[in-house]
C-alpha cells in the first residue's frame, strides 16, 4: 500500500475549529499551514478532499474529539496480545465506563512496557465517548466537507508527547472551561489516567485539587500509592503561577513545571502516531469508516465515468467537427472540380476545333498533292472525267481509246510511285488496280487511291 503523503487534523473547541495541514517526510509530518475555521465554514476541499491520486499518494484525515466529550482510563492487564486485550477490556467496560456500555464507542492504546520491567503487566489506556455525540459530531464534520479517517482523543497525544520520566502525578491543565488531564505514574507504570472536568472561572484550581486528593485516597486504598506524590505540572510559566498556590499542598516537594507541547507540534506527533499504529485508539465507528470508503470508491467510479464520457463527448464533437470540415473541403473540391471540368470541356472543344481545322488544312494540301500527282502522271490520250477526294481517299474515273489500255495501267503505276511534295515518301498508302469497261470503242476506267493516314488521324 502507498505510504502517507499528507495529513490533516481538525480540532474543535469552544472557540471554533482549527485545521492543520501537514506534509509527510518519511515517517515524520511537518505542519505546512494552520487555518482557523468559522462555525459553519467548510474545510478547504483541495486540502481535505480525496480523488484518484489518493490511491498512490494517501491522505490521512484526523479529527480530534472535544476533550470534554471524552473519557479516558488506564487499566493493567496480564497479556500483551491485542486480541485478548480487546476481550479483557470489553469484560471490564461496565466498571471503567461512566456511561452504559451500549451507548458508547471505545478504543484502546497499549502503552509500551518499561525497558527495565519487561515482565510487568500491560498498561492499556481505554478511551470512550458517547456514541450519540460521536455520530452527531461526524455529521457536523460531513456538513463542512471533512470525512474523517480516524477519530482521536487529543489528550492521548498530549500524554505521549511528554517524557513521563518520574513517578508522581502529572497534571496537564486545559484552557478555561476545558477538562484537565491527570496522569498518575508509580513504579514506572501508568496507574491512573483521568480527564477531570473543571468549571470555568477562579475555582478551577480548587476543584482540580479536590479531585486529585480523591484519586490519591482511592490509590492508597488500592495499594499503589504510599505517600504524598510528587507533582509535575505541564504548563507555561504564566499558567504555572496560577496553579502553584492550589497544588503546592499536594506534595512535600516543590512543583516540577514542564513546558507544554505547542498545538502544531502536538498535531504533527498525533499524525505520526496514527499513521504508524494502524487502527489503535480510533473512535470512528466501523459503519462510518465503511460508508466513507464506499463514498470514496463511488466517487472514483463517477469521476471515471465522467472522464470517459467527457472523452467520448470530446471525441464525438471532434469527429463531427472533422466531418464538417471535410464536407466543406469536399464541397470546395467539387466546386473547383466543376470549374476545372467546365474549363476542360471548353479546352477539349477548342482542341477538337483546332484539330478539325488542322486536318482540313492537311487534307487541302493532300488534295493539292494528289491533283498535282494526277496531273503529272496522266498520259496523253487518257482523259479524267471525274476526280472525287473525300476523307483521305481519291477516286478517279475517266476514259481512254479502246486500243490504249496500257495507258490506264501506266497511269495507275505512276500514281503508285508518286511521292509527297518535297519528300521521298509515297503519297498514297494504297492504289487499287484499275477497273475497265469497253463501250463503243471507248475504255471506261476507274480506281481508288488511299492517302497515308494524316498526323491527327483520318477526318
Amino acid at each position: 500500500m502507498a505510504a502517507w503523503s499528507s495529513a490533516n487534523i481538525l480540532a474543535t473547541n469552544a472557540g471554533g475549529k482549527r485545521l492543520w495541514q501537514m506534509a509527510a517526510d518519511g515517517s515524520h509530518f511537518s505542519v505546512n499551514k494552520e487555518t482557523a475555521l468559522l462555525a459553519n465554514e467548510s474545510a478547504p476541499s483541495g486540502a481535505v478532499g480525496k480523488d484518484w491520486q489518493d490511491l498512490f499518494r494517501r491522505k490521512l484525515n484526523l479529527a480530534w474529539l472535544p476533550a470534554d466529550k471524552v473519557f479516558i482510563r488506564a487499566v493493567q492487564l496480564p497479556t500483551s496480545d491485542p486480541a485478548e486485550i480487546q476481550s479483557m477490556v470489553e469484560l471490564q467496560l461496565e466498571k471503567l465506563s461512566p456511561l452504559p456500555v451500549t451507548h458508547i464507542v471505545w478504543s484502546t492504546y497499549l502503552v509500551p512496557k518499561p525497558v527495565d520491567k519487561p515482565e510487568s503487566l500491560q498498561t492499556v489506556i481505554v478511551i470512550m465517548a458517547l456514541r450519540s455525540f460521536v455520530e452527531e459530531y461526524l455529521g457536523e464534520l460531513e456538513g463542512i466537507g471533512f470525512l474523517a479517517d480516524r477519530l482521536e482523543c487529543p489528550a492521548l497525544d498530549e500524554l505521549l508527547a511528554v517524557n513521563l520520566n518520574e513517578d508522581g502525578v502529572w497534571i496537564f491543565p486545559g484552557e478555561d472551561g476545558q477538562p484537565a488531564l491527570v496522569v498518575w505514574r508509580q513504579a514506572s507504570i501508568l496507574q491512573n489516567v483521568t480527564l477531570v472536568s473543571l468549571p470555568p472561572g477562579p475555582d478551577r484550581a480548587e476543584v482540580l485539587k479536590r479531585q486529585i486528593e480523591q484519586i490519591a485516597w482511592a490509590a492508597e486504598l488500592e495499594g499503589w500509592l504510599a505517600g504524598p506524590p510528587a507533582v509535575h505540572l505541564v504548563a507555561s510559566q504564566a499558567d504555572a503561577a496560577y496553579w502553584d498556590p492550589a497544588l503546592r499542598d499536594l506534595s512535600e516537594r516543590p512543583i516540577d513545571v514542564r513546558p507544554p507541547i505547542a498545538a502544531a507540534k502536538l498535531a504533527a506527533l498525533g499524525a505520526e502516531r496514527c499513521a504508524a499504529d494502524g487502527v489503535r485508539s480510533n473512535l470512528l465507528p466501523p459503519e462510518f469508516a465503511t460508508r466513507y470508503r464506499q463514498q470514496f470508491i463511488d466517487g472514483l467510479w463517477m469521476r471515471g465515468v465522467s472522464v470517459v464520457f467527457g472523452i467520448y463527448l470530446a471525441g464525438v464533437l471532434a469527429y463531427f467537427g472533422a466531418l464538417y470540415s471535410l464536407r466543406l473541403a469536399l464541397q470546395k473540391e467539387k466546386t473547383d472540380l466543376a470549374g476545372i471540368s467546365a474549363a476542360y470541356k471548353e479546352s477539349q472543344k477548342d482542341r477538337q476545333e483546332i484539330d478539325i481545322l488542322k486536318k482540313r488544312a492537311e487534307l487541302q494540301y493532300a488534295a493539292l498533292d494528289a491533283w498535282k500527282a494526277v496531273a503529272e502522271a496522266l498520259p496523253e490520250g487518257l482523259t479524267v472525267n471525274d476526280m472525287d477526294f473525300r476523307e483521305g481517299k481519291l477516286e478517279l474515273r475517266g476514259d481512254a481509246p479502246a486500243d490504249d489500255l496500257d495507258a490506264v495501267y501506266t497511269f495507275n503505276s505512276a500514281l503508285r510511285r508518286a511521292t509527297k511534295s518535297g519528300q521521298d515518301s509515297p503519297l498514297f498508302a494504297m492504289v487499287d488496280d484499275p477497273k475497265t469497261v469497253t463501250r463503243n470503242q471507248v475504255i471506261e476506267w476507274s480506281f481508288k487511291c488511299n492517302m497515308h493516314e494524316l498526323e491527327g488521324g483520318k477526318l
